[in-house]
This record gives structure tokens, C-alpha cells and sequence, in this order.
């Protein structure tokens, strides 16, 4: 998997823009840029959300090294079921969050469909401790541990078996709480990671 940095200064130059005229558009300094593109520093996701809507991609372009790779060899079953796609358990596409330990993994085949579907695993302590909102809407299932989610103003700690949903423009953000990890499936739609 290429690094965070390594495809933002891809995708940078791709588009014809210097560090200087993203730094513009963005808000953010040329040098903490130019910090993420070496991989001196660990952006947050609502800093990824920013850098992608600004360069006209998803946040899940800037993990990705090239194109969408097929998920199972297998031939479509019929002429009509052309748009069927299963992932393997073992073929699912990893994302890796700067700075972050935890995992998550692309359950759908890709990002070019309606929805997106994640596993996040994490452990005790992890947070996204900043806010951050985008277009559509998300639904939430925790299989084990504890996971605190803020949607605005309000906090709902979520146990195994609990689900949420809400609309992604309203600013959110989560953590684990308790002392075991915490597994979750994420469905998002639009795909914006």
C-alpha cells in the first residue's frame, strides 16, 4: 500500500498544484503539507477530508496505489450479474490512518458504488478527537466493546449489539471506551473515504 504522503504529493502534482496553491485553497500551512507528504506528520481525518475535497478525490484515494484491483477471480455467474462482487475474507482492502494503530477495512469491493461498508477495529483509547462532517449518511454497529460517539452536542456510548445513525453533515466524531477493543461496521453514503 503506497503511504498517505506518497500519493497526496501524487495526486498534488497530478492536478499542476505546488504546495503554495494547496496551502491556499486549503487553509493549511505549505509546511505542515509538505510534513504530510513526507510523512512527518499525522494528519487527522477532518485535515484528509479537506486536502481530498480540495484535489477532487475521496479520503480513500489517498490510501489507494492505482486503481480499483479486482477482489475475486471469479467469473460472473450470468450475463446479468455483471455487477456482483463478493470479497474474500482474506482479499479485503486495508486503510491505514496516519499516526492511528487501529485497523479498518473495506468491506464493499470499492469505493465507486452508492455505499460504503467498514470494519473498524480498535482498541482501548482510540479516538478521532476531532469533528469532522461531510455529505450523506452513516450507520453505525458495534459487535464487541464500547464506542462513544459524538454527533454535535450530544454523546451516545454505544455497547455490543447498539447501532446509530445520523446525517454526515452534522460535525461527529468517536472514541473507544472501557478497557476491551472494539469492533464495529461503519455503512456510509455516499463513499467518502
Amino acid at each position: 500500500m503506497v503511504e498517505v504522503g506518497q500519493q497526496l504529493r501524487s495526486l498534488r502534482k497530478a492536478r499542476g498544484l505546488t504546495l503554495q496553491q494547496l496551502a491556499g485553497l486549503t487553509e493549511l500551512s505549505r509546511t505542515y503539507i509538505s510534513q504530510i507528504e513526507t510523512g512527518t506528520a499525522n494528519p487527522s481525518v477532518a485535515t484528509l477530508k479537506k486536502l481530498a475535497d480540495v484535489l477532487g478525490v475521496s479520503v480513500g484515494a489517498l490510501f489507494s496505489d492505482g486503481p480499483d484491483q479486482p477482489t475475486d477471480s471469479q467469473p460472473p455467474l450470468a450475463s446479468g450479474l455483471a455487477d456482483v462482487r463478493v470479497v474474500r475474507h482474506d482479499r479485503r482492502k486495508s486503510l491505514s490512518w496516519p499516526g492511528r494503530p487501529w485497523k479498518t477495512y473495506l468491506l464493499t469491493p470499492d469505493l465507486q458504488r452508492k455505499l460504503e461498508v467498514l470494519l473498524n477495529e480498535l482498541m482501548p483509547g482510540d479516538t478521532v478527537d476531532e469533528a469532522y462532517t461531510h455529505e450523506g449518511e452513516e450507520f453505525g454497529f458495534v459487535l464487541e466493546g464500547q464506542y462513544e460517539v459524538t454527533v454535535g452536542d450530544d454523546v451516545y456510548v454505544l455497547e455490543e449489539g447498539d447501532s446509530i445513525s445520523y446525517p454526515s453533515h452534522l460535525p461527529h466524531k468517536m472514541r473507544v471506551v472501557g478497557d476491551r477493543p472494539c469492533r464495529s461496521i461503519w455503512v456510509i453514503t455516499p463513499p467518502s473515504f
